[in-house]
Order: structure tokens, then sequence, then C-alpha cells
């Protein structure tokens, strides 16, 4: 069978979760080095199946830790303090959400009855990754995995999980009896212990993400719409200052060459009021969220759209306002929809 990529990049569990499901800086540099190579990240069912388990897990128990700080500071202030949280539903729809975001790059690989043969025939022989009792199930069928396939094309594996390097040394590479097993069959599987070192391995043009260009282009295209906002429809009139804290996520689409971004971008504002005939001056922040497309090659956005936007009144004189309108009402409802938001008290 025909390759549908260059090639495939298996992650192990501890990748996924370490890098939030590739939301962090190194995260989205390793997704733009895919879209611009075309390859594919091969997901085994029983990898995404922890993953979903383990980050749920670690969502509750940042719930519990505002819990233990917001006792702490009602304790310290004397006063009520009330703030919300993600329910169980909405951590494991966003983590849903975010798997729909990445269909684009994944190649799903089931678990099947073969594959768990395989995974306990090397229980059995005790071949790594596992050994002298240490059963790795899980392991052995991410390596029945990337073995399936690297029958299309080379698969470079990213784990640091030590049992699949030669004496758990991850400075060693591969275990020996994994790349014996390889050149018996005449199959490529590369390995690395993170995305880092991956991405090093990988050609710097394709695996830089210029997050410079990337966030100019997009400052450039959010600022006629923060115009519109600035203006406001009830004479609530801002003059529009320059962009700060703006914040991007990439993560890669099916188009060729094209990295989709989520934003965050701040805008200063400013407004003039007379009030008992004095002049004042009233300063703002206007902070715009949304999703587009970024063509590295020509560093250009497209396809920009607004889900919601919030403009925070400060030195008002204990009359400040936050507002937030939702231009999405699917981002809406994901936040704020029956049964997906809680109170921390």
């Amino acid at each position: 069978m025909s390759a549908s990529a260059p090639y495939y990049v298996v992650l192990d569990s501890n990748v996924w979760v370490a890098e939030r499901l590739l939301q962090t800086s190194m995260g989205s540099a390793f997704l733009y080095a895919l879209a611009g190579s075309g390859a594919l990240i091969g997901l085994p069912q029983v990898v995404e199946m922890e993953v979903n388990r383990v980050l749920a897990d670690q969502g509750e128990k940042a719930v519990r830790e505002m819990q233990k700080s917001a006792a702490l500071l009602r304790q310290l202030s004397e006063q009520q303090l009330t703030y919300l949280a993600p329910t169980p539903l909405a951590i494991s729809e966003g983590i849903a959400h975010r798997w729909d975001q990445l269909g684009g790059l994944l190649k799903r690989i089931p678990f099947t009855h073969e594959q768990a043969m395989a995974a306990l025939e090397r229980i059995t022989a005790t071949l790594p990754p596992c050994g002298e009792n240490n059963e790795q199930f899980r392991d052995c069928c991410i390596w029945v995995s990337a073995v399936e396939l690297s029958a299309e094309c080379v698969v470079h594996l990213v784990t640091n999980d030590s049992a699949f390097y030669e004496n758990r040394d991850r400075s060693r590479g591969l275990a020996s009896p994994l790349r014996e097993e390889l050149a018996r069959s005449g199959r490529d599987v590369r390995i690395y212990p993170n995305l880092t070192e991956f991405i090093e391995a990988m050609d710097k043009t394709v695996a830089t993400l210029d997050n410079d260009a990337i966030g100019a282009a997009i400052v450039q295209a959010l600022t006629p719409i923060a115009h519109e906002i600035a203006a406001g429809s009830r004479g609530e009139q801002f003059v529009l200052g320059p962009a700060s804290r703006l914040r991007i996520k990439g993560y890669a689409t099916p188009k060729p060459s094209v990295v989709a971004v989520s934003f965050e971008v701040s805008f200063a504002l400013k407004r003039t009021e007379i009030e008992n005939g004095e002049e004042r001056q009233i300063d703002a922040k206007l902070r715009i969220g949304g999703a587009c497309s970024y063509d590295p090659n020509r560093h250009e956005v497209s396809e920009i759209e607004v889900n919601e936007w919030s403009k925070n009144l400060s030195g008002y004189e204990g009359r400040g306002f936050s507002g937030t309108m939702w231009a999405d009402p699917k981002s809406r409802d994901r936040q704020f929809g029956q049964g997906r938001v809680r109170l921390i008290e």
C-alpha cells in the first residue's frame, strides 16, 4: 500500500499530556513542521484513551487546587470570594474539541484483536518495551502500531518512556532487540525522547514557527475589526490604541502549507469625558479572541473569525465595567452552557 504521507510521527501518551494536546509553544512548532512537510500523526487508540483519562484527572486536580486557594484567600481577606471553573463535562468536551481541531493531521490506529495478541506475545517473551516482572501492555501496543505504520514509510516515535531505550538510557537510542527486529523486517522506526529533539532532527526551515510574523499579520488583519468595536454603537466611542498581550496557538490544517491559529489579542482603549465641567480620561482594554488561517510562505492571514470580545474599563471611580460579546454561539456554549461551569466558593 502506498503511503499517504512522507512520514508518520507517533506520540506516546506522556508527550500528548506534557504538551497539553500540542497547545504549548513546542507543540505549535511541531504542528507547524508537520504542516510544511505533509506528514501525519499516528494515533493508536490506546494512546487516545489514556490521554483522555489522564488530562481529565489533571483537570479535576486543578479544580481542587483552585478550591484550596479560594479558601485561603477567603480566610486571609475575610471576603466572600467566588470563582468559576469548568465541570467534568466541560473538560471532557474541551479535550474532544481539541482532537477535532487536530483531525486533519491524525491517522487513527484502532485497537484490534491482532494488536492485542501481538502485544501479549511480546509480554510472554519479555521483549522490549517489556522486561522481567515489568509487563507493559500499552507500550507494546504502541510499538506494534508504530511497526505496522512503518510498512508504508518511516515512523518517528516520540516517547519519554525509558522502556523503549537501550539499557533504559534515553541517550542510547532504541533497545537492541527492537533495532534487530526492525533490521529483520526491513522497517524504519526512529525514536526521540521529546518533541524538541524530533524538531531539531527535522529541516530547520520547516520546523521554525515564526510567532512574530504570525502575530504581526494577525494584528494587522484584526485592527479594522477592533476599530469598529472601539467605536461602539451606544455612544461609548473609544480611540483604539496599540495592540499588546498577543497570545497565539497554532495547529496544522489539512490544507497544504497553511497553519490554523487561535489567537487572543488585547488593544488599549482611551476615551475623554466631561464630568462636572472637568475633562477626564477613561482607559480600557479591548480583548479579542478567535481563529484564522495563516500562510507561512506568503505571511498572510485569511478566514479570520472573531469568536468573542470584551471591553474592560479601569480608573472609573467605582463604576468599572467588564462585558463580553460572543460572536460564536458554539464557543459561548462550550464555556457557559448548561452543566459546563461550576462555582468555586
